[in-house]
């Protein structure tokens, strides 16, 4: 069974966003940071963007972090590859039909 392409793109969204909480869940335990900014900063890092406004203070918490942002990253490119392929796939298919 092939799954269809706004298949795809769900379920990296549904694992991009539990990667996030997962995310936000960890530095919220480790860290020891409020839910917002560990949310934030999950966002931020696994953007790219890094304002380093937050770092992580332990051990563990920048042991976690290193594989973190290549996975996370990873995973950001690869929704983002899906939703742009789909949307060209779909721009290729009207200007056909015109």
């Amino acid at each position: 069974m092939q799954l269809k392409k706004p298949q795809v793109i769900k379920i990296l969204l549904v694992l991009l966003g539990l990667y996030v909480s997962g995310g936000a869940v960890f530095y919220h335990l480790v860290e020891d940071w409020g839910w917002l900014d560990s949310f934030y900063f999950t966002v931020i890092t696994l953007s790219t963007v890094g304002y380093g406004d937050f770092s992580p203070q332990t051990h563990l918490g920048k042991l976690f972090t290193i594989p973190f942002i290549f996975i996370g990253v990873g995973l950001f490119v690869a929704v983002a590859n899906a939703f742009l392929r789909q949307r060209g796939e779909k721009a290729a298919s009207r200007r056909k039909n015109r």
